[in-house]
């Protein structure tokens, strides 16, 4: 419905008026087991036919392992064979009751993280005479590398497959299997939104909105799995040149909302991710309450945006028992937007005990000819938080 003009935020009203970091790192592989061991030998002389054995304990091998992973990957490891191995059979001395030197083996230390496997020491005793030789003992593994530190989320966790698949989010919409021109079974479409392959932020789908001056392209769900409160993700990307309004007038646009009844004005849509855009073509992201019983309310951030073309990640919290709302875009939260009443105090918030829709796509409600075109993906919604790398 119309907008009224309510909370200016630099001179801006909240219905009228008027980032993105790399991807993922991945944990770096843990290194293999450690580098070459070289086993001493021990060697005992032979003598007379009751010549002593060859003498003690072979010395223990060296054993150079590498040292722990690092995110990026450690220097290879030496490594001599993949798997240590005992010393082999000691010499015997010249008489029956010699006895070979038992060889000892010590494992390689951690490798690094690409290092080869450590190999035992090898302990070879150079006897004398028939008795047979102690073997040494078997190289140990060496430990792997530690695990590399993980990276910053990036280009706010774009591209790759689809990561909706296997997870245990409440809902979790990909569109991956839905066919070109549909739309997501349990969903409803309500003007120019359909899923297409031309952009994805994973896998190869996306909903796609069509350019319309004004009005709805979106599509619903039923949003009662959600309950009282919840945490939700989406990725938009905006065509560019993006619409923008003559001057001194704004574009007002919804991409995701809720449909529920406020303990205070009744029926109303709670629009959690929503932007005001000026004539210069920056705009702001606002908290925003359209009832059907009263005018809308809401609070809005500074001007410090704009619609680049690029993938971004957009999450929310919304809480009915705290009447609490927060929101981020591409993992930093917009403080200025923030709300945190408590219970009972439903000033600026009056958020439900629970929503009956979900509205998904975009809503401009000023012209905004020839229009917006959008894609959004990958959209989550769950009681604890997502994030963009999830």
């Amino acid at each position: 419905m119309g907008l009224a003009m309510v909370v200016l935020v630099q001179g801006a009203c909240v219905g009228d008026q008027a980032p993105v970091t790399g991807s993922g790192g991945t944990s770096a592989s843990g290194g293999r087991t450690g580098g070459t061991a070289s086993g001493g030998i021990s060697g005992g002389t032979g003598g007379s036919g009751a010549g002593t054995g060859g003498s003690g304990p072979g010395a223990l091998g060296n054993s150079s392992g590498g040292q722990s992973g690092t995110a990026s990957g450690g220097s290879i490891g030496t490594g001599g064979s993949p798997t240590g191995s005992g010393g082999t059979t000691a010499g015997s001395g010249g008489g029956p009751s010699a006895s070979g030197g038992a060889g000892t083996s010590s494992g390689g230390q951690a490798g690094t993280t690409n290092g080869s496997e450590g190999m035992g020491g090898r302990s070879l005793g150079n006897g004398g005479g028939p008795a047979a030789g102690g073997r040494g003992g078997a190289g140990a593994t060496g430990a792997g590398g530690a695990a590399g530190v993980a990276g910053t989320a990036g280009a706010a966790g774009i591209g790759g497959p689809s990561l909706c698949a296997g997870s245990k989010y409440l809902v979790c919409e990909d569109f991956e299997a839905t066919a070109v021109g549909g739309v997501p079974t349990g969903w409803t479409k309500h003007g120019d939104a359909t899923v297409q392959a031309d952009q994805a932020a994973r896998g190869s789908h996306a909903l796609k909105i069509g350019a319309a001056a004004s009005g709805e392209r979106r599509i619903y769900a039923d949003a009662a799995k959600l309950g009282s409160g919840h945490w939700g993700r989406v990725f938009y990307k905006v065509q560019v040149p993006a619409a923008k309004p003559p001057s001194g007038n704004v574009i007002h646009s919804t991409l995701v909302a809720f449909q529920g009844n406020g303990p205070k004005n009744g029926n109303s849509e709670y629009r959690v991710v929503d932007t005001v855009e000026d004539s210069n073509g920056k705009h702001q992201f606002l908290w925003n309450v359209q009832p059907s019983s009263v005018g809308e309310f809401g609070k809005g951030s500074s001007y410090d945006w704009t619609y680049d073309g690029n993938w971004h990640c957009a999450e929310w919290h919304v809480d009915g028992p705290t009447q609490s709302y927060h929101f981020y875009v591409d993992g930093k939260e917009v403080t200025q937007i923030a709300l945190d009443n408590g219970a009972g105090n439903y000033s600026g918030t009056d958020i439900p005990s629970a929503f009956s829709q979900a509205h998904i796509g975009w809503n401009n409600y000023q012209s905004a000819s020839p229009g917006f075109v959008a894609w959004m993906d990958e959209i989550a919604m769950d009681a604890t938080r997502i994030g963009c790398g999830n």
